[in-house]
């Protein structure tokens, strides 16, 4: 579990002890809404941008302060708060304004100014069915795929390891937790820490790579508004967190604490527990504002866990092993960014993660080490109002060294070694008429250990029908170096492959947005082994490929329902591969066919209460059975999950108090998400199934968070 509840508190809090509160509208001066528009306290850092309908809410400390509001294409206009502490803006365009289009093909996020809100960090922490884990909140949004079992991001066809997840602009290694089989893994950090999620399940910009499916990109907060103090006391553990801010320097510091044997111990586990999870984590960040136009920021967050179960030991039958985990983890993360003269921005930043796994498996024992550091500035700079261009380069070091040795035997072996990409990328954006959007990028890459080079075209556009509704088109080459596991024994591999072409349709009005996506991802070059000789380098190839081809479907509503405000997804995948030890071009266990959630939260003033309901369903998973003739031709049950969460908020000695409480899996399904066999076959001459379920099927949480 991570800080979600304790930020949850905070946001609530906030709305409580802002001075003055100023709402208005932003709009062009034909009255239509401006969305995304920036509206600033001037000669500060605090602002806030516009919703889908051109609304705006601000706290202030006076009301002779000033207002700015801002927006692409637009004039920028400024205005007094006044006695009312009503302010309304009209813009005008600015010369060769673009008439509001932008690209939206392949993309889901919340505050990038240039695309449409589907969700923000509230919106993931009262999630009921993602427990305040972003990774699990995407999961509600079509294109990705829920596997509880594993915990990582699974869009479109693609294997976890296809999604990337960056902050600020900046590649973070290893963003989930470690796990163990059948205890799936986390996000490492709070939605809250985030101002945006911006999740692109295709055809992303060239200034993102290495990944062949998705990229997760995230933009760490605002400058903070005030010194507060937030503590939360669960279940399952505790936490506190203090912030302090000057005029122009914000900083905040956390300590996290969970332990799962109180309540595990409690239930009754499917596996015993040798060691019940626990972790122990911190948080840093900090800002500062060099003059006025360049800002510094700094992010870190270290953890410490472990955890130990006793699982089937599939080389024999009713025998089980004790398998232990220790992990250590640390993400630093320093920006910079500037606006420089003639309407120059330069951006840079360096990221450094380091990764230690300490797995014991009774008979041999697995030693992992990995280290990752990524420098890269970025410049931009507006040409004219309707031509934007970017360019960077960026230089990524990663080490990998893994040691096994089994204890019997006295057999070891150790991989160990280290990769320089180096890239650059360029990328315009131009808007020829008002309706009209292009953007074109080109990537370049180099990878030291695969000695390869790579040049990945980037294409996208959009045109605009009418005042609400808009196409997209998204084209892209993708390429990602091959996981560590698979360099181990041979650096003599090219990099993975995957294009994309994407076909997007959004309308958007009055707080409602429908979106419907049809899009299609070749494959070449994927990592083939034999997993019976998987030590010999010899026959590790890229002579894998595939496809993956589908419908998205999303729609929310903020408007229809006083109070309430729900969206549903629906996704089709039609996907096969052939690919590491795959014995023929099949799909894969992580494409369900069907996938489709609905989310509710109600709000009910009276009691100051918030309700969440999630559902989730998912048609059943392809497995492999050794007693059938035909690989991967098994097929899982449904999974289905419905969950509840309710949010009570109250004032206690003047203090904001929350009280929470969740139930996931309401019903206790007992979820199936593919099958193990034994190695042996039994006395009948079948080898025998080890269903892959959740240690426990219904997890309960309760929880109270204040804020000081």
């Amino acid at each position: 579990m991570k800080l979600f509840f304790l930020i949850l508190a905070t946001m609530f809090a906030l709305q409580g002890t802002c001075q003055i509160i100023v709402t208005g509208k932003v709009t062009d001066r034909q009255g239509n809404p401006l969305q995304g528009a920036n509206v600033i306290i001037k000669g500060t850092y605090n602002g806030v941008s516009t919703d889908s309908v051109g609304r705006f809410r601000i706290s202030v400390n006076d009301q002779t302060d000033i207002l700015v509001a801002t927006f692409i294409g637009y004039k920028s206009q400024e205005k007094e708060v006044g006695e009312t502490r009503i302010v309304d803006f009209k813009l005008r365009e600015s010369s060769n304004s673009i008439g509001g289009v932008v690209i939206t093909a392949g993309t889901y996020e919340t505050s990038d100014r240039k695309r449409s809100v589907t969700l923000q960090p509230l919106d993931i922490v009262t999630t009921p069915s993602a427990t305040g884990d972003i990774y699990g909140a995407l999961t509600t949004l079509p294109g990705s795929v829920t596997k509880p079992e594993d915990g990582r991001l699974f869009v479109r066809g693609g294997d976890g390891y296809e999604s990337k997840t960056f902050i600020d602009g900046l590649l973070v290694k290893k963003p989930y937790t470690s796990n163990i089989p059948d205890l799936g893994s986390r996000g490492r950090f709070s939605p809250q820490l985030f101002s945006g999620t911006m999740f692109s399940t295709g055809g992303y910009s060239a200034e993102y790579g290495q990944a062949l499916s998705s990229a997760l990109i995230l933009n760490t907060n605002a400058f903070p508004q005030h010194d507060k103090t937030d503590i939360s006391l669960m279940t399952v553990g505790a936490g506190v967190t203090k912030t302090l801010t000057k005029k122009k320097f914000g900083i905040a510091a956390g300590v996290e604490y969970f332990n799962l044997e109180p309540y595990m111990s409690l239930r009754e586990n499917r596996f015993r527990m040798t060691k019940y999870p626990e972790i122990i984590s911190g948080i840093f960040m900090s800002q500062a504002h060099l003059g006025a136009e360049s800002i510094v920021k700094v992010l870190g967050h270290f953890s410490s866990s472990s955890v130990g179960v006793e699982y089937p030991d599939f080389e024999t039958v009713n025998s089980l092993v004790d398998i232990r985990l220790k992990n250590s983890n640390g993400y630093v993360n320093s920006t910079f960014s500037s606006n420089l003269n003639n309407g120059f921005m330069l951006k840079g930043g360096v990221a450094f993660t380091t990764d230690d796994n300490k797995i014991d498996f009774q008979d041999y024992y697995v030693y992992e080490k990995n280290r990752n550091i990524q420098g890269k500035v970025v410049l931009k700079k507006k040409i004219f109002d309707y031509l934007n261009v970017l360019a960077g380069v960026e230089e990524t070091y990663n080490y990998f060294n893994q040691n096994y040795y089994e204890n019997i035997s006295g057999f070891r072996n150790l991989s160990n070694f280290e990769d320089y990409n180096t890239s650059a990328f360029v990328e315009s954006e131009f808007r020829p008429i008002s309706k009209l959007a292009f953007r074109i990028g080109l990537r370049a890459e180099n990878c030291s250990l695969l000695k390869n080079s790579s040049i990945a075209p980037r294409f996208s556009a959009a045109y605009k029908l009418g005042k609400q509704s808009q196409v997209s088109l998204a084209y892209g080459q993708f390429y990602q170096t091959p996981e560590e596991y698979l360099l181990r024994f041979t650096h003599r591999l090219l990099p993975e492959q995957a294009n994309h072409i994407i076909l997007n349709y959004q309308w958007e009005n009055d707080d409602r947005i429908f979106r419907i996506e049809a899009y299609r991802k070749d494959y070449s070059n994927l990592v083939t082994y034999n997993s019976q000789n998987f030590w010999d380098g010899s026959l590790y190839k890229n002579d894998g490929d595939g496809f993956s081809k589908g419908v998205d479907i999303f729609w929310r509503d903020k408007k229809t329902f006083r109070m309430l405000e729900y969206w549903i997804a629906y996704s089709y995948i039609d996907s096969k591969r052939i690919y590491r030890d795959y014995q023929a071009k099949v799909t894969p266990p992580f494409a369900p066919k069907h996938t489709a959630s609905i989310v509710a939260k109600y709000w009910v003033q009276s009691i100051t209460t918030l309700f969440g309901l999630s559902a989730t369903y998912s048609s059943g998973r392809p497995y492999n059975n050794p007693n059938s003739s035909q690989f991967m031709d098994g097929l899982t049950p449904y999974f289905a999950d419905l969950s509840f969460n309710i949010s009570h908020l109250r004032q206690i000695f003047n203090k904001q108090f929350i009280f929470y409480f969740a139930i996931n899996n309401v019903t206790g399904r007992d979820n199936i998400f593919g099958y193990r066999y034994f190695s042996q076959p039994n006395s009948s001459g079948e080898y025998e199934p080890f269903p892959i379920k959740a240690n426990n099927p219904r997890f309960i949480m309760a929880a109270i968070f204040v804020t000081l």
